[in-house]
Protein backbone atom coordinates (compact mmCIF):
# COMPACT_ATOMS: atom_id res chain seq x y z
CA UNK A 1 0.00 0.00 0.00
CA UNK A 2 1.32 3.56 -1.16
CA UNK A 3 2.01 6.07 1.81
CA UNK A 4 -0.51 8.79 1.12
CA UNK A 5 0.48 12.04 0.17
CA UNK A 6 1.20 14.47 3.21
CA UNK A 7 0.68 17.58 1.36
CA UNK A 8 -2.51 16.21 -1.00
CA UNK A 9 -4.17 15.29 2.38
CA UNK A 10 -3.33 18.93 3.94
CA UNK A 11 -5.28 20.27 0.78
CA UNK A 12 -8.03 18.23 0.58
CA UNK A 13 -8.41 19.01 4.88
CA UNK A 14 -8.31 23.10 3.78
CA UNK A 15 -10.68 22.35 1.19
CA UNK A 16 -13.17 20.79 3.58
CA UNK A 17 -13.04 23.15 5.85
CA UNK A 18 -13.65 25.84 3.71
CA UNK A 19 -16.66 23.94 2.16
CA UNK A 20 -18.15 23.57 5.26
CA UNK A 21 -17.72 27.55 6.34
CA UNK A 22 -18.73 28.01 2.73
CA UNK A 23 -15.47 30.34 2.03
CA UNK A 24 -14.94 28.44 -1.17
CA UNK A 25 -16.49 30.93 -3.68
CA UNK A 26 -15.25 30.45 -7.48
CA UNK A 27 -15.07 34.27 -8.12
CA UNK A 28 -12.98 34.90 -5.12
CA UNK A 29 -10.55 31.97 -5.82
CA UNK A 30 -9.80 33.27 -9.41
CA UNK A 31 -9.40 36.71 -8.56
CA UNK A 32 -7.23 35.64 -5.81
CA UNK A 33 -5.25 33.18 -8.35
CA UNK A 34 -5.10 35.87 -11.45
CA UNK A 35 -3.60 38.05 -9.03
CA UNK A 36 -0.91 36.15 -6.97
CA UNK A 37 0.05 34.27 -9.74
CA UNK A 38 -0.65 35.89 -13.19
CA UNK A 39 -0.29 39.51 -12.29
CA UNK A 40 3.69 39.03 -12.14
CA UNK A 41 4.02 37.16 -15.19
CA UNK A 42 1.78 39.05 -17.64
CA UNK A 43 -1.58 39.03 -16.51
CA UNK A 44 -3.24 36.83 -18.95
CA UNK A 45 -4.05 33.03 -19.12
CA UNK A 46 -5.77 30.99 -20.83
CA UNK A 47 -9.62 29.57 -19.74
CA UNK A 48 -8.37 26.07 -20.12
CA UNK A 49 -5.37 26.63 -17.70
CA UNK A 50 -8.18 28.70 -14.83
CA UNK A 51 -10.75 25.77 -15.78
CA UNK A 52 -7.56 23.17 -15.14
CA UNK A 53 -6.68 24.73 -11.73
CA UNK A 54 -10.14 25.41 -10.41
CA UNK A 55 -11.03 22.08 -11.04
CA UNK A 56 -8.04 20.50 -8.51
CA UNK A 57 -9.83 22.82 -6.27
CA UNK A 58 -13.26 21.45 -6.25
CA UNK A 59 -14.74 23.75 -8.65
CA UNK A 60 -16.83 22.84 -11.72
CA UNK A 61 -16.79 23.99 -15.00
CA UNK A 62 -20.02 25.45 -14.49
CA UNK A 63 -19.45 26.98 -11.46
CA UNK A 64 -16.38 28.99 -13.58
CA UNK A 65 -18.20 30.13 -16.53
CA UNK A 66 -20.96 31.42 -13.54
CA UNK A 67 -17.78 32.94 -11.77
CA UNK A 68 -16.38 34.45 -14.83
CA UNK A 69 -19.47 35.96 -16.15
CA UNK A 70 -19.88 37.78 -13.00
CA UNK A 71 -16.40 39.63 -12.71
CA UNK A 72 -16.61 40.31 -16.50
CA UNK A 73 -20.26 42.52 -15.87
CA UNK A 74 -18.80 44.01 -12.41
CA UNK A 75 -16.00 44.86 -14.25
CA UNK A 76 -13.18 43.00 -12.69
CA UNK A 77 -12.00 41.00 -15.67
CA UNK A 78 -11.77 41.25 -19.08
CA UNK A 79 -11.94 38.19 -21.69
CA UNK A 80 -10.56 38.41 -25.37
CA UNK A 81 -10.52 35.54 -27.49
CA UNK A 82 -7.69 34.02 -29.76
CA UNK A 83 -9.36 31.38 -32.75
CA UNK A 84 -11.51 29.50 -30.36
CA UNK A 85 -9.28 30.44 -27.01
CA UNK A 86 -10.60 32.52 -24.12
CA UNK A 87 -8.36 34.30 -21.89
CA UNK A 88 -9.02 36.32 -19.08
CA UNK A 89 -6.99 38.91 -17.55
CA UNK A 90 -8.05 41.22 -14.40
CA UNK A 91 -9.30 44.89 -15.40
CA UNK A 92 -7.14 47.55 -16.25
CA UNK A 93 -9.63 49.41 -13.78
CA UNK A 94 -9.04 47.26 -11.19
CA UNK A 95 -5.32 47.56 -11.28
CA UNK A 96 -4.78 49.99 -8.83
CA UNK A 97 -6.59 48.73 -6.31
CA UNK A 98 -5.24 45.34 -6.97
CA UNK A 99 -1.50 46.67 -6.26
CA UNK A 100 -3.29 48.36 -3.18
CA UNK A 101 -4.23 45.33 -1.81
CA UNK A 102 -0.64 43.35 -2.79
CA UNK A 103 1.02 45.52 -0.74
CA UNK A 104 -1.22 44.32 2.22
CA UNK A 105 -1.66 41.20 1.68
CA UNK A 106 2.19 40.33 1.04
CA UNK A 107 3.74 43.05 3.76
CA UNK A 108 6.25 41.33 6.18
CA UNK A 109 4.76 43.67 8.81
CA UNK A 110 0.82 45.00 9.66
CA UNK A 111 2.37 46.90 12.22
CA UNK A 112 2.60 50.80 12.45
CA UNK A 113 6.01 52.39 14.52
CA UNK A 114 5.67 52.12 17.99
CA UNK A 115 6.22 56.34 18.02
CA UNK A 116 3.23 56.65 15.43
CA UNK A 117 1.27 59.40 16.22
CA UNK A 118 -2.30 59.15 18.04
CA UNK A 119 -5.09 61.23 18.60
CA UNK A 120 -8.92 61.21 19.43
CA UNK A 121 -11.86 62.39 18.04
CA UNK A 122 -15.03 62.96 20.61
CA UNK A 123 -17.95 63.77 18.96
CA UNK A 124 -20.63 65.43 20.75
CA UNK A 125 -22.99 62.95 19.05
CA UNK A 126 -22.96 59.56 17.79
CA UNK A 127 -21.03 58.95 14.52
CA UNK A 128 -23.27 58.53 11.51
CA UNK A 129 -22.44 55.43 9.31
CA UNK A 130 -21.17 57.43 6.67
CA UNK A 131 -18.78 59.32 9.16
CA UNK A 132 -17.53 56.05 10.76
CA UNK A 133 -17.06 54.27 7.28
CA UNK A 134 -15.32 57.17 6.35
CA UNK A 135 -12.70 57.13 9.47
CA UNK A 136 -12.79 53.31 9.60
CA UNK A 137 -11.40 53.48 5.40
CA UNK A 138 -8.63 56.14 6.61
CA UNK A 139 -7.45 53.32 9.37
CA UNK A 140 -8.96 54.95 12.42
CA UNK A 141 -10.64 52.44 15.51
CA UNK A 142 -14.14 53.55 16.93
CA UNK A 143 -13.64 53.16 20.24
CA UNK A 144 -17.09 54.00 21.68
CA UNK A 145 -20.00 55.50 19.75
CA UNK A 146 -19.03 59.07 20.37
CA UNK A 147 -14.88 58.48 20.21
CA UNK A 148 -12.70 57.06 17.65
CA UNK A 149 -8.69 56.71 17.75
CA UNK A 150 -7.03 57.52 14.71
CA UNK A 151 -2.96 57.30 14.15
CA UNK A 152 -2.40 61.12 13.44
CA UNK A 153 -1.40 64.18 15.04
CA UNK A 154 -4.55 65.79 15.71
CA UNK A 155 -3.23 68.82 13.79
CA UNK A 156 -2.29 66.62 11.04
CA UNK A 157 -5.66 65.12 10.58
CA UNK A 158 -7.44 65.47 7.38
CA UNK A 159 -9.91 68.29 7.54
CA UNK A 160 -12.67 66.60 5.21
CA UNK A 161 -12.42 63.97 7.80
CA UNK A 162 -13.03 66.64 11.03
CA UNK A 163 -16.42 66.08 12.22
CA UNK A 164 -18.98 69.43 13.02
CA UNK A 165 -18.02 70.18 17.00
CA UNK A 166 -15.91 67.21 17.66
CA UNK A 167 -12.62 67.65 19.57
CA UNK A 168 -9.29 66.09 18.33
CA UNK A 169 -6.89 65.97 20.95
CA UNK A 170 -3.28 63.98 20.67
CA UNK A 171 -2.80 60.70 22.92
CA UNK A 172 0.66 60.68 22.88
CA UNK A 173 0.54 57.68 25.67
CA UNK A 174 -1.89 55.41 25.05
CA UNK A 175 -2.05 52.10 27.65
CA UNK A 176 -5.27 50.25 26.53
CA UNK A 177 -7.61 48.26 28.82
CA UNK A 178 -10.24 46.11 28.54
CA UNK A 179 -12.68 47.56 26.51
CA UNK A 180 -9.97 48.84 23.73
CA UNK A 181 -8.21 45.89 23.61
CA UNK A 182 -11.09 44.27 22.87
CA UNK A 183 -12.00 46.70 19.97
CA UNK A 184 -7.99 46.18 18.83
CA UNK A 185 -9.29 42.57 18.63
CA UNK A 186 -11.91 42.77 16.29
CA UNK A 187 -10.45 45.62 14.55
CA UNK A 188 -7.49 43.07 13.82
CA UNK A 189 -9.43 39.89 13.33
CA UNK A 190 -7.63 37.58 16.00
CA UNK A 191 -9.99 35.19 16.40
CA UNK A 192 -9.97 34.15 12.43
CA UNK A 193 -6.17 34.83 12.43
CA UNK A 194 -5.76 32.59 14.91
CA UNK A 195 -8.16 29.77 13.51
CA UNK A 196 -5.88 30.37 10.28
CA UNK A 197 -2.55 29.90 12.03
CA UNK A 198 -3.71 26.66 13.59
CA UNK A 199 -5.08 25.46 10.10
CA UNK A 200 -1.43 25.89 8.57
CA UNK A 201 0.83 24.65 10.98
CA UNK A 202 -0.37 21.04 9.92
CA UNK A 203 0.69 22.59 6.21
CA UNK A 204 4.01 24.00 7.25
CA UNK A 205 4.69 20.38 8.72
CA UNK A 206 3.85 18.59 5.59
CA UNK A 207 6.32 20.54 3.96
CA UNK A 208 9.10 19.51 5.73
CA UNK A 209 8.00 16.00 5.49
CA UNK A 210 8.71 16.30 1.71
CA UNK A 211 11.73 16.76 -0.92
CA UNK A 212 9.74 19.20 -2.57
CA UNK A 213 6.29 19.49 -3.74
CA UNK A 214 4.51 18.67 -6.67
CA UNK A 215 3.98 21.35 -8.73
CA UNK A 216 0.51 20.35 -8.93
CA UNK A 217 0.27 20.37 -5.89
CA UNK A 218 2.40 23.93 -5.07
CA UNK A 219 0.37 25.95 -7.07
CA UNK A 220 -2.98 23.95 -5.55
CA UNK A 221 -2.30 24.91 -1.98
CA UNK A 222 -0.25 28.39 -3.08
CA UNK A 223 -3.52 29.44 -4.81
CA UNK A 224 -5.95 28.28 -1.80
CA UNK A 225 -3.66 29.75 1.23
CA UNK A 226 -3.46 33.10 -0.66
CA UNK A 227 -7.50 33.16 -1.24
CA UNK A 228 -7.58 32.22 2.58
CA UNK A 229 -4.74 34.70 3.45
CA UNK A 230 -6.22 37.59 1.71
CA UNK A 231 -9.44 37.51 3.11
CA UNK A 232 -7.86 38.12 6.33
CA UNK A 233 -4.91 40.29 5.49
CA UNK A 234 -6.81 42.94 3.68
CA UNK A 235 -8.92 43.66 6.87
CA UNK A 236 -6.95 43.81 9.65
CA UNK A 237 -6.32 47.03 10.93
CA UNK A 238 -2.95 48.60 11.33
CA UNK A 239 -1.75 49.76 14.73
CA UNK A 240 1.28 50.53 16.14
CA UNK A 241 3.09 48.22 17.47
CA UNK A 242 2.88 50.12 21.11
CA UNK A 243 -1.04 48.56 21.18
CA UNK A 244 -0.63 44.97 20.38
CA UNK A 245 -0.46 42.22 23.13
CA UNK A 246 1.97 40.40 23.58
CA UNK A 247 -0.03 37.13 22.14
CA UNK A 248 -1.44 39.06 19.12
CA UNK A 249 -1.11 35.86 16.84
CA UNK A 250 -1.05 38.06 13.65
CA UNK A 251 2.98 38.88 13.26
CA UNK A 252 3.47 34.80 14.06
CA UNK A 253 0.85 34.15 11.24
CA UNK A 254 1.72 36.65 8.36
CA UNK A 255 5.63 34.85 9.28
CA UNK A 256 3.99 30.96 8.92
CA UNK A 257 2.24 32.04 5.66
CA UNK A 258 5.18 33.74 4.16
CA UNK A 259 7.24 30.77 4.83
CA UNK A 260 4.87 28.55 3.31
CA UNK A 261 4.64 31.02 0.02
CA UNK A 262 8.49 30.50 0.03
CA UNK A 263 8.63 27.12 0.21
CA UNK A 264 5.56 26.43 -2.35
CA UNK A 265 6.89 29.48 -4.72
CA UNK A 266 9.63 26.94 -7.19
CA UNK A 267 7.15 24.31 -7.46
CA UNK A 268 3.93 26.06 -8.31
CA UNK A 269 5.68 28.81 -11.00
CA UNK A 270 7.14 25.15 -12.75
CA UNK A 271 3.42 24.17 -12.68
CA UNK A 272 2.51 27.75 -14.87
CA UNK A 273 5.62 26.93 -17.29
CA UNK A 274 3.98 23.94 -17.73
CA UNK A 275 0.88 24.58 -17.88
CA UNK A 276 -0.44 28.63 -18.41
CA UNK A 277 -0.87 29.87 -21.68
CA UNK A 278 -1.40 33.45 -22.93
CA UNK A 279 -2.37 34.57 -26.64
CA UNK A 280 1.39 34.15 -27.67
CA UNK A 281 2.46 31.41 -26.16
CA UNK A 282 3.56 30.44 -22.76
CA UNK A 283 4.18 33.04 -19.84
CA UNK A 284 6.51 35.42 -19.53
CA UNK A 285 8.91 35.23 -16.74
CA UNK A 286 7.93 36.73 -13.51
CA UNK A 287 8.28 40.47 -12.64
CA UNK A 288 10.30 42.02 -9.56
CA UNK A 289 7.11 42.39 -7.98
CA UNK A 290 7.05 38.21 -7.08
CA UNK A 291 10.38 38.33 -5.63
CA UNK A 292 10.13 41.39 -3.49
CA UNK A 293 6.69 39.41 -1.65
CA UNK A 294 7.06 38.61 2.00
CA UNK A 295 10.13 40.81 2.20
CA UNK A 296 12.14 38.40 -0.25
CA UNK A 297 14.64 39.90 -2.28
Amino acid sequence: MSTPNPITATIETRLTALQGSQHLSAWSLIVSFLGDAIGPRGGVVSASTLQTLMQRLGIGHGAVRTAVSRLAAEGWIERSSEGRNSFYALSGDVGETVLSAERRIYATSSLLPADTPKSLIISADPLSDASLRDLEAAGALQLAPQVVLCFARATDFPENLRLPGATIADAPVLTPGTAMIEQLSKARQLTEIERLRAAYLPVSQALKSVPEPSPDDAIALRCLMIHEWRRLALRVLAVPADLIQPDDPEPQTRALIASIYSRLLPSSEAWLDANAATPSGPLPPPDARLAQRFGNT
